[in-house]
């Protein structure tokens, strides 16, 4: 149950946010438990009624690499699984539907494929769909966000994506379920999935072939008759509304114990009456709102989990160049470090968290989640409320507090800034939510409003977001991030990275990045030493201020059996879960 970003999914960004206490948890993990089993005798059988809570469509592009929201993988989730299993300590392991070797001295990695793993349509799982996913992911014309600093350590896929290769150098298709993958360097977090130098999902070249790069993602064949390699593939589709999944009985793992999952989104108005109503056998991304009114009813269990996320308040510093580079250019009063702290000071994150995410949302200290163990700076403090701290930041910066109880810039010229939030189903997409900040901020004397003085239809935001849209200084937003916390959270800010959304740009933070993946930091006490540079610099510089992580919850019905969200367990959830006698 791998999630992308939440503002993807994402990137992977799907729309969630929020805060809470000095990385004193709200919420005690033992109060969720991670697995549940009724002890009757599964049957065969049963159609799986799941609803997936969010106020938005999802978008309905099948192909990871291609995709720029949240609700999709949510939806896609039963086909589209990731190639690789991982062991607790996020490393790669055995028993998926592909496994990778990693060789050192040569600088390759080898991906094999299960023997039997098939397309829906009958057609083997290969080698070159792997490695026309990564043609995909580097060709210029797919626009693929995948294509990233790690992914430019392959041999060739640089003069690939220039247009001055037809093949990507370094892959190596050694026969029909082999890939060699071939590196100019290796850097210490190749030994984790979804860490961006191997692809965890694979693409179908004998269906797609034929269609131009710019026009996959818009193309039917991605959005209305797409193939899968997990155990179910669809039937029927709504587009945006819902999804009907048989099983695809050419499936390299296990046969699906029910016959079928309907899927469908769930306003968050609606999803508790449609839970007391039992209209569903599992609830996914219920939230707090709708997690503290179906957590006592009988007939379901709550499963959860911390997170791999964090929600934060980003600043607009820049632009990007005709060569996909941040540029930290642009005019604007968010360029003074001064006014980004202080605006993360009047943050009330803790009485927020209490109020709107119900216990499941703390204040995050960085943003390197806490559940990645000694990666997380414990500490670090982050932004906790302090609006004495705020107003002494500002009037030491020359903020000068005026008669209307707004400040005026240094140079004595009032100012406006324009917020960027989405419609959504998190706390921070709620207008009352949002007025909540918007107060705060006056009381240090800053005056924020809404662009366009509303919240964002979600696919506009995430547009807006990820081509640099016009008329805003700061936004909200979450990530769920990947398996390996120094590339996946410290490589989206990146000068070249196409997810550094504010093109915030320093030769400290740039240098701090690169030590990060450098030869010394195969030594892991020196990788982790860095590690905490950056996360306090980041705290320091607060370009990105850190607003919360949060446990993941998930409802299930107790007619069913076999689930589990452990590490190495979830990955077969959907083939495993069996309704009872």
């Amino acid at each position: 149950m791998e999630k992308k970003w939440a503002v993807k999914s994402v990137l992977a960004l799907a729309t969630t946010l929020l805060m809470s206490g000095t990385v004193v948890n709200s919420v005690q993990a033992a109060k969720f438990p991670i697995e549940y089993d009724n002890h009757k005798k599964p049957v065969k059988g049963g159609t799986l009624r799941v609803g997936t809570v969010g106020d938005q469509a999802f978008k309905g592009v099948f192909a990871d690499i291609l995709r720029s929201d949240g609700p999709t993988s949510d939806v896609a989730q039963f086909g589209e699984y990731n190639l690789f299993k991982v062991n607790d300590d996020y490393t790669y392991a055995k028993g998926g539907l592909a496994e990778a070797s990693i060789d050192y001295g040569n600088k390759t990695v080898t991906v094999k494929l299960k023997k039997n793993a098939g397309w829906s349509d009958g057609h083997p799982l290969e080698a070159k769909d792997l490695e026309y996913t990564y043609e995909v992911a580097a060709n210029s014309a797919a626009n693929s966000a995948s294509y990233n600093a790690q992914l430019r350590t392959i041999e060739g896929i640089e003069e690939y994506h220039d247009g001055k290769a037809d093949k990507i150098s370094g892959l190596e298709v050694k026969d029909k379920k082999t890939l060699v993958i071939h590196f100019k360097e290796f850097e210490p977090e190749i030994k984790f999935p979804n860490a961006g130098y191997v692809l965890s999902t694979a693409m179908p070249y004998h269906y797609l072939k034929d269609v131009p790069f710019d026009k996959l993602a818009s193309s039917d064949k991605l959005q209305k008759h797409p193939l899968f390699y997990g155990p179910f593939k669809i039937k029927n589709i709504v587009r945006g509304e819902s999804i009907e999944w048989v099983p695809n009985k050419y499936y390299g793992g296990k046969k699906p114990s029910v016959n079928k999952i309907n899927i469908e989104v769930v306003s968050p108005g609606q999803a508790a009456a449609a839970m007391r109503a039992n209209k569903y056998d599992v609830l996914l991304n219920e939230g707090g709102s709708v997690y503290h009114k179906v957590r006592k009813l009988p007939e379901y269990v709550v499963l959860g989990e911390k997170e791999k996320y964090y929600a934060y308040l980003g600043f607009k510093v820049g632009h990007v160049n005709s060569k996909g580079e941040s540029v930290m250019d642009r005019k604007t009063p968010v360029q003074n470090r001064a006014l980004r702290q202080a605006m993360g000071y009047a943050l009330n994150t803790d009485q927020f968290d209490k109020k709107f995410s119900y216990g499941l949302a703390y204040r995050a200290n960085t943003i390197v989640p806490d559940v990645f163990g000694k990666y997380n700076d414990r500490k670090a403090k982050g932004y906790p409320l302090d609006l004495k701290k705020a107003n002494k930041l500002l009037d030491k910066a020359g903020f000068r507090m005026q008669k209307d109880g707004y400040r005026t810039l240094p140079n004595g010229k009032k100012f406006t800034l324009k917020l960027l939030a989405p419609m959504g189903t998190g706390p921070m997409s709620n207008r009352t939510a949002i007025d909540v900040y918007l107060e705060q901020w006056k009381k240090i004397g800053v005056k924020v409003e809404l662009k366009d003085n509303r919240l964002q239809e979600f696919n506009s935001y995430v547009e807006q977001l990820t081509n640099d849209g016009k008329g805003w200084d700061l936004w909200t937003s979450a990530w769920s991030v990947t398996n390996a916390p120094t590339t996946s959270i410290a490589g989206n800010y990146l000068p070249n990275d196409p997810y550094n959304l504010g093109h915030f740009v320093t030769k400290e933070n740039t240098a701090l990045l690169k030590s990060l993946s450098s030869k010394e930091a195969f030594n892991e006490k020196y990788q982790l030493k860095q590690f905490y540079k950056w996360q306090e610099y980041m705290n320091k510089e607060a370009y990105i201020v850190p607003m919360n992580f949060r446990y993941n919850t998930f409802v299930f019905s107790k007619k069913l059996t076999n689930i589990s969200l452990d590490t190495k367990k979830s990955y077969n959830l959907w083939e495993n879960i069996a309704f009872t006698k």
